[in-house]
């Protein structure tokens, strides 16, 4: 496999199906759509409705707008690789590629080479807008770089896995189809999946609580001598988190919880209270949970005691990120994808099935 086979069929393919005025006005309505978002933010603080530091508000838009170009992505990249295949075989456009001298493998990798650069395209498009709101929201520059690696690798591996398809099926609409069920398992199938686990890790937890009262003699708060027991039903949900990991969206709040990003007034992004949730539920579930309220406080003291269980947004994770391990399950997936097309392109093919042709 040659760079020089792969370019030419990677600008090919952009020649014939990218170059269209319906991607240039999609191009133009992200762009309008990103702009407008970082201009509503000083529009809403000149009327009175942002009292405090607009700095949480930009980074509220800046997941609202990542997540958005992500979601256009994901609709979009099926469009241009799930027919890349088929669709030149029903056109009989693909013959003359294999009648040269280029590689099944130059072919496959041109191809997903050109619409992994028509997806990226809107990424370019909202680049300036994603940048500003992450210096305007006090981020971290970790953050933004990290949240590019992981939408390049999505819209990657779904390319892969479209051109994978289009390779297997005879018709473009079938195989469209079946990328969008492939993009709807990893986005929705992968929480739906979690959800549907949750029943079958039920099990129960013994609660063993030491209170505290106030002594009637010299109203001093004093420890009680036993315990009060009790038992519910809690969800290990540390053996079922893994299913979220394929999931591009969740990748992007684990990153975000993961990184050095100072606090607003006790406040969070959308994207950070993602990841510090799903990093919950990687706390293993005791059988016996005891809480004990006397160690933190003396016998003598006659403070209040407050017990606050409701953690806040200024929580810090507690596990290693798993958003690495998500790119190498997406790599893997569309590795595959690749493997297939180049198999299925391979000439001489073999026995082929019926009503189906090579090119």
């Amino acid at each position: 496999m040659t760079w020089r086979g792969v370019r030419t069929v990677m600008v090919l393919e952009l020649r014939q199906r990218v170059r269209t005025s319906r991607r240039y006005i999609g191009l133009a309505i992200v762009g309008l759509l990103c702009s407008g978002l970082l201009s509503t933010v000083p529009v809403l603080a000149s009327c009175g409705y942002i009292e405090d530091s607009p700095a949480i508000t930009y980074r509220i838009l800046y997941d609202l707008s990542f997540c958005f170009v992500l979601g256009i992505g994901l609709i979009i990249t099926p469009a241009l690789s799930a027919t890349s295949i088929n669709g030149d075989r029903a056109d009989a456009t693909l013959a003359p590629l294999l009648a040269t001298a280029l590689r099944s493998q130059e072919i496959v990798v041109g191809k997903l080479l050109a619409a992994w650069v028509a997806a990226i395209a809107f990424l370019g498009v909202a680049g300036p807008s994603l940048l500003m709101l992450t210096v305007a929201g006090d981020s971290h520059w970790l953050v933004l770089i990290t949240h590019l690696v992981i939408l390049t690798f999505t819209l990657g591996a779904v390319c892969a896995i479209g051109l994978g398809l289009s390779s297997l099926t005879v018709r473009p609409r079938t195989s469209t189809v079946l990328t969008y069920i492939a993009v709807a398992a990893l986005i929705v199938g992968t929480p739906l999946a979690t959800a549907i686990a949750s029943p079958m890790v039920t099990g129960t937890q013994t609660q063993v609580t030491y209170y505290m009262k106030s002594s009637d003699d010299n109203d001093k708060v004093v420890c009680q001598p036993s315990p009060e027991i009790s038992t519910q039903e809690v969800t290990h949900t540390d053996r079922i988190w893994w299913m979220l990991v394929p999931n591009p969206f969740a990748a992007l709040g684990d990153a975000t919880a993961h990184a050095p990003t100072p606090d607003l007034f006790g406040q969070s992004s959308l994207l950070k209270e993602t990841g510090l949730g799903i990093d919950t539920m990687r706390d293993p579930q005791p059988e016996v949970a005891i809480h004990n309220a006397c160690k933190e406080k003396d016998d003598s003291d006659n403070s209040p005691l407050i017990i606050d269980d409701f953690p806040s947004s200024s929580a810090k994770t507690t596990h290693p990120p798993f958003w690495p391990v998500s790119l190498v399950t997406l790599t893997a997936l569309g590795a595959g994808g690749v493997i297939t097309a180049s198999k299925r392109l391979r000439v001489p093919a073999g026995r082929l099935p019926r009503g189906t042709r090579l090119a």
